[in-house]
């Protein structure tokens, strides 16, 4: 078949160097090109058609045959189904994976203590055995240590793309998919997919509900902790967990056992059965809120850390000094606590904005304001220090405002459930609003070290729990065990065995206890600061005793002289200000 001339220029244009092809065809094969472009355009138009079936039927499947569950990277449930899979037996041989070192959501460094942790079989070396020692010097303990270090723990989890697996005799298929955004420092872009075969998504709520069980379970009766902080997204505020701890026990808190007993009993009695209905009934909003106040170092933070450990709570710490923290994400956060939880709000007093009412975090440069909160004319602002400035050249504001921070905490809209506790070392700077009533149900204040509360810090550092099984290196076992530093003899072969040897070191320690409860003078120095003296001397009791009255004079000098400093800066500022 020949082409006309017309023919030949429009599949010139449509396929370039027909011509120069069909020559060659025609010339060293004998074939004429034109004479199978019927066929041509037929396999063409059939291969486009089934692309688009295929495309039709492949919707069409999922549509209607599969079931899919989506999981964003912002939600929880995104950081069980990656740490189930992680932990299941045949993710170190599948062949298509993401392999990295970096903590994310689903692993944390909790996570490397509980893998990699001293109390390991192969520590065993440090333990105590019916009273004799079984040990390697330290220097080769402390080289292993370091050794293993060095290597951080390497993580798998599904690559991009989709995996099949078997879960209880069916098929299933997990897709990572990075979804492309307008803006590349977006991280939010991630998400998976888990689909079955069926109509019926009961396989897929079963695996899920695994893979939260296997999650929660991982961290047993540890203290869950979460952080107020930007989100994936960059400019929103979410809760993102940053570590779990062990519980603390209450009675090492070095407090008034009968106000540590109220503060217990009054969050019990809140999160009692029932207590919400009443509170329903009488028309009053379901809150709870304490004021923990005392000098740095008394225990404040470390009550509601053991409180949130006995009754299983977990802990969200709010900083309401952030830079980045403005009112819409003040209540963003506030809406997404859970309903039994602690909201801890540490150094309160240090946030300008709960010394007056109106006043921002941060200073504005200009006089208006775009709330309806009461004006500020505090003198403590600076024109030095400019607000936001928006694309229209007006002023914006920055940071939060007391009155914004009130309405979240008891206005109407405020979230119920939650119990607020907050901290200060100055509770009369903060202003009267927010420790009304309603806010602040209930004032804890701490003191100094009183004698009994220094004899109780001595018996936590230096007896041997025996419930706990605190493993002790040989040479402070011996250290304890003997009556002298300098004694290299220890009696870790005498017959009675190691539970008498553990009773005479307690009864040891409670005398040792009063004696070092006398040299300190009570209600002078904070539990932190002897504590800190003591951990200086953890494996030498009697030395601690013996040099105390040195650190109580070292530790009075320095008070002093901070105290005369402080006199001079504010003598020296206010003769400027003259």
């Amino acid at each position: 078949m020949a082409l006309s001339q017309s023919d030949t220029a429009f599949l010139e244009a449509l396929v370039p160097g027909y011509t120069f092809i069909s020559r060659i065809f025609l010339s060293y094969l004998h074939i004429d090109l034109a004479a199978y472009l019927q066929y041509f355009v037929a396999l063409a138009l059939f291969g486009v058609s089934m692309r688009y079936l295929s495309e039709y039927l492949t919707q069409f499947f999922e549509t209607y045959l599969v079931c899919t569950a989506e999981m964003r990277l912002d939600d929880e449930l995104f950081n069980y189904l990656m740490y189930w899979w992680s932990r299941r037996p045949n993710t170190k041989r599948t062949n298509h994976f993401l392999a990295g070192v970096r903590t994310n959501g689903y692993w944390g460094d909790d996570d490397d203590d509980s893998d990699n942790a001293d109390s390991d079989d192969e520590d065993e070396e440090w333990s105590v055995v019916d009273g004799s020692t079984n040990a390697e010097s330290f220097d080769d303990y402390w080289t292993k240590v370091i050794n293993r270090d060095k290597y951080k723990k390497l993580r798998f989890t599904p690559a991009q793309g989709r995996h099949y697996f078997w879960y209880q005799g069916r098929l299933l298929m997990l897709e990572r998919r990075y979804e492309q955004s307008g803006a590349r420092w977006v991280l939010n872009n991630e998400k998976l997919y888990l689909s079955c075969l069926g109509r019926d998504p009961s396989i897929l709520h079963k695996l899920l509900s695994d893979a939260q069980h296997k999650f929660v379970e991982r961290d047993g009766s540890r203290t869950i902790i979460y952080r107020g902080q930007r989100g994936s997204s960059g400019s929103t505020f979410d809760w993102c967990r940053c570590m779990s701890r062990p519980p603390r026990p209450l009675d090492t808190v070095i407090l008034d056992n009968t106000q540590k007993q109220l503060f217990l009993a009054d969050i019990e009695d809140y999160l009692e059965k029932g207590t919400a209905e009443w509170y329903a009934e009488h028309g009053i909003p379901y809150r709870r809120g304490y004021l923990l106040s005392g000098p740095p170092g008394t225990g404040k933070s470390s009550l509601c850390f053991a409180v949130a450990g006995k009754l299983g709570l977990k802990i969200y710490l709010l900083n309401l000094s952030s830079r980045a923290l403005d009112e819409d994400n003040l209540y963003a956060l506030f809406s997404e606590l859970p309903r039994r939880c602690i909201l801890l709000v540490e150094d309160v007093d240090t946030s300008e904005i709960t010394h007056s009412r109106g006043q921002s975090i941060f200073p504005r440069s200009g006089p208006s304001q775009a709330d309806n909160s009461p004006s500020n004319t505090d003198n403590n602002s600076s024109p030095d220090e400019p607000g936001k400035i928006s694309p229209d050249g007006k002023t914006e504001k920055t940071g939060i405002t007391l009155s914004s921070l009130l309405n979240v905490l008891d206005g109407v809209a405020a979230s119920e459930g939650r119990i607020l506790v907050m901290t200060t070392n100055h509770p009369e700077k903060l202003d009267d609003a927010l420790l009304r009533a309603g806010r602040v149900d209930m004032q804890i204040e701490f003191r100094l070290a009183i004698s009994e509360d220094i004899e109780n810090l001595y018996k936590s550092i230096y007896s041997v729990s025996k419930e706990a099984r605190v493993r002790q290196s040989p040479r402070r076992v011996k250290q304890l065990q003997n009556g002298s530093e300098e004694d290299g003899e220890s009696d870790d072969h005498k017959p009675n065995g190691v539970h008498s040897r553990r009773h005479e070191l307690q009864s040891r320690i409670e005398n040792l206890a009063k004696e070092f409860a006398s040299l300190v003078p009570s209600g002078e120095f904070s539990p932190a600061e002897i504590q800190g003296y003591l951990l200086k001397h953890k494996d030498h009791p009697e030395r601690a005793i013996r040099d105390v009255a040195e650190w109580v004079k070292e530790e009075r000098e320095k008070k002093r002289a901070k105290k005369a400093a402080e006199i001079k800066a504010k003598e020296s500022q206010g003769k400027k200000q003259s």
